[in-house]
């Protein structure tokens, strides 16, 4: 069984210049907090965890989100990026970010309807060690490909991490 880390993302730090807004959605049964993530302006969200002592470092990551489109759109393909920095003991805490993309994801064409996006990568391509602290920010990449007009909601974020 993998580590799995889970985000609520209005739970996640706006401490970048451009991050998603929170938004309640209202809905007959239930009420939820999402992020709105702009198609036009790359927002973020922001945060941290801890990788587990006995990583797999041969293993591979799974990030997976659950998204919706604000209105009904025909063109529906989102790209979500996770950078990411892993430090250490006396590691400079100022250092750029990793991105990992997910690549173009086609979801849903209706308002109503959540769909899971799940990208992968190596723990060897990721660099992460044993016990390293990993702050990482998410965003939506509106360069997609007949990309989603308006805003996607973005519910929750999963990070699977192999452990031996």
């Amino acid at each position: 069984m993998p580590a799995e880390y889970n985000f609520a993302l209005p739970s996640l730090f706006a401490s970048e210049a451009n991050f998603a807004p929170i938004e309640k959605l209202n809905g007959t049964n239930i009420d939820t907090l999402v992020c709105a993530f702009d198609d036009t302006t790359e927002e973020y969200r922001n945060g941290s965890f801890t990788v587990p002592g006995d990583i797999d470092t041969s293993g591979t990551v799974t990030f997976r989100a659950y998204v919706r489109n604000k209105t009904a759109a025909t063109s529906n393909n989102v790209a979500l990026t996770f950078g990411h920095l892993a430090l250490n003991d006396a590691e400079t805490a100022d250092a750029a970010y990793t991105d990992e993309d997910s690549g173009d994801q086609a979801i849903t064409d209706a308002n109503t309807t959540v769909d899971e996006i799940t990208w992968t990568e190596t723990v060897t391509n990721l660099g992460w060690a044993a016990n390293n602290m990993i702050n990482f920010r998410i965003s939506r990449d509106p360069a997609a490909t007949s990309n989603l007009a308006g805003d996607m909601y973005w519910y929750t974020f999963t990070i699977e991490i192999p452990v031996a």
